[in-house]
C-alpha cells in the first residue's frame, strides 16, 4: 500500500491543534484558535529569542550530508572536517530545511531529500531541527526559528572557510523552513546565493522573521496554499502561483484536508522540477495570484519553475497544471515518487 505524505503529516498537525483530540480524522478546521490551546511553555522546548553565539552548535539541531549513496552526520566543530567528509567539491550544494513537525527522515520532506539524492548531481545537506518543532508546540517552533538560523549560519560560515563555494549553494525550505533559509542571512557575513521557498508558512510569522527578497541574491517562492497555511505576500524575486496559488485541484478530489494537502504538495512540485522533462513551465502573470481558473497572463517568455529557474528572472509567474498530483508516477518506470500520489474520494 502506498504511504501517502498527507496521511502522516496531517496526523502530526492534528496532534498540534488540540491536546484533547480523541479522533485522528484528517480534517483540519482552523488552526488559529487551537493554537491558543497549545501546550504550556514548560512542556515545549523554547530557545532564547536571540540565541547567543556560544550556544551553537545546538544539541537539538543536527546536520546530515548525503552523497554517492552515503550518509554522514556532521560535527562542524572538528578541525578539517569538510576535507575528510563525503562532500564532493565538484557538485552543487543543496541545504534542505524542513518545516513544523519534520525531521531528516520524516514525511513530507524526505520525498524532496530522496529526489535530490537519487539525482546524483548534488551534495545534499539536511538541517534536522525536529526536536525543536515537535507537535503540539507550533508556537515554540516559530520561537526557535532564530536559533536554528544562527546555528545553520555558523555551519555555512564553517563550510565557506573550509573551501565550499557559497555561490554554488541553494537553501531549499518548506513552510517554516523557508523562513529559516531567510533568517540565515542575518548571521553570516556573506550573501546567500539562492533560496527556494516552498509555500512559506504564514501562521504566527511576523515581519521581523519573514522571508524577503533581500535574504539572498535570488529568492524564488512557490505558492500552493497562499493565505491559509502559506504566506500570501509576494516577497521573492520570483513568485510562482501554482493553480492560482491557493488551492490545488487534485487535493479537492482527495480524501485529505484540502488546505493542508495544498500546502504540503509544494514539496512534490519541487521534487518534480529536478527533472527537466517533468519540470513545469510558468508564464508571466499579474503580481497577485489570480483567483480564477484563467490567470491574467502578461507578455513575456515562460521560465522553468523550481530547481532550474534562471537566477536572473524576476516577477510573478503562473502555472496552470492538470488534475494529477505532481511527481506521481503513472506507469511502471515513470519518474516520480508514489508518496506524491493521492487517492481520490
Amino acid at each position: 500500500m502506498v504511504l501517502l505524505i498527507g496521511i502522516v503529516f496531517a496526523k502530526l498537525w492534528n496532534l498540534s491543534i488540540s491536546i484533547s483530540m480523541e479522533n485522528t480524522q484528517l480534517g483540519l478546521n482552523s488552526i488559529h484558535q487551537p493554537l491558543t490551546n497549545n501546550y504550556i511553555k514548560k512542556e515545549c522546548i523554547y530557545r532564547p529569542p536571540e540565541t547567543p553565539k556560544k550556544f551553537c552548535p545546538d544539541p537539538n539541531v543536527r546536520y546530515i550530508l548525503y552523497n554517492n549513496g552515503k550518509r554522514q552526520e556532521i560535527d562542524y566543530m572538528q578541525s578539517d572536517w569538510l576535507r575528510q567528509s563525503i562532500w564532493d567539491p565538484n557538485k552543487e550544494d543543496i541545504m534542505i530545511i524542513h518545516g513544523y513537525a519534520g525531521g531528516d527522515n520524516t514525511l513530507p520532506i524526505v520525498v524532496l531529500r530522496d529526489a535530490y539524492i537519487d539525482n546524483g548531481s548534488y551534495n545534499v545537506w539536511m538541517a534536522d531541527w525536529g526536536e525543536l518543532c515537535q507537535p503540539p508546540c507550533y508556537r515554540a517552533a516559530v520561537n526557535n526559528l532564530r536559533t536554528v538560523s544562527r546555528c545553520t549560519g555558523e555551519l555555512l560560515a564553517s563550510l565557506r572557510n573550509a573551501g565550499l563555494e557559497t555561490n554554488k549553494l541553494t537553501c531549499v525550505g518548506h513552510s517554516l523552513g523557508a523562513h529559516i533559509c531567510g533568517l540565515i542571512s542575518r548571521y553570516v557575513n556573506f550573501r546567500l546565493h539562492r533560496i527556494i521557498a516552498l509555500d512559506p508558512a504564514r501562521l504566527l510569522v511576523t515581519t521581523d522573521i519573514k522571508l524577503n527578497s533581500g535574504d539572498a541574491k535570488a529568492v524564488h517562492i512557490l505558492h500552493t496554499n497562499a493565505g491559509h497555511y502559506g504566506e500570501s505576500d509576494k516577497s521573492g524575486h520570483v513568485d510562482f502561483c501554482i493553480n492560482g496559488g491557493k488551492i490545488q485541484p487534485f487535493c479537492e478530489t482527495s480524501n485529505l484536508d484540502v488546505q493542508l494537502c495544498s500546502h504540503v504538495w509544494s514539496i512534490c512540485y519541487m521534487a518534480e522540477s529536478l527533472h527537466l522533462g517533468k519540470a513545469k513551465k510558468a508564464e508571466p502573470c499579474s503580481r497577485q495570484c489570480p483567483a480564477g481558473p484563467r490567470p491574467d497572463l502578461k507578455l513575456g517568455k515562460p521560465i522553468m519553475m523550481g530547481q532550474h529557474t534562471p537566477l536572473s528572472a524576476s516577477g510573478s509567474y503562473c502555472v496552470q497544471d492538470n488534475l494529477n498530483p505532481p511527481y506521481c508516477p503513472t506507469f511502471l518506470g515513470d519518474i516520480g515518487d508514489k508518496r506524491c500520489c493521492l487517492k481520490n474520494v
